[in-house]
């Protein structure tokens, strides 16, 4: 099986997804044998699936848009800003 960019964004976003439902499940099962009542219960599991849905969003986003395609490319393009900016610098006198 060869392993793609876009295997590994999706393992990471289930990876992410199992841990937090994990966390939802145990907080879930504990605020329940404590025996608080639903009301305390109810905005604690809307407030993670709201934050949940947030991070899924961005990272939905974020995979669309094709950032998770060349990682590797900004580093190279800060890289050959500096450059330009360090011969300007030169021929301006300022370096």
């Amino acid at each position: 099986m060869k392993i793609t960019q876009r295997t590994v964004s999706l393992m990471i976003m289930f990876i992410f997804l199992f841990v937090v439902g994990s966390i939802i499940a145990v907080r879930t099962v504990a605020y329940l044998e404590a025996g608080f009542e639903l009301k305390g219960f109810l905005v604690e599991v809307i407030t993670y699936v709201i934050a949940l849905t947030g991070w899924l969003t961005l990272f939905i986003y974020s995979y669309l848009k094709g950032d998770f395609k060349d990682i590797e490319g900004p580093k190279y393009e800060l890289l050959e800003k500096e450059e330009k900016i360090i011969e300007a610098e030169k021929k301006a006198g300022r370096y």
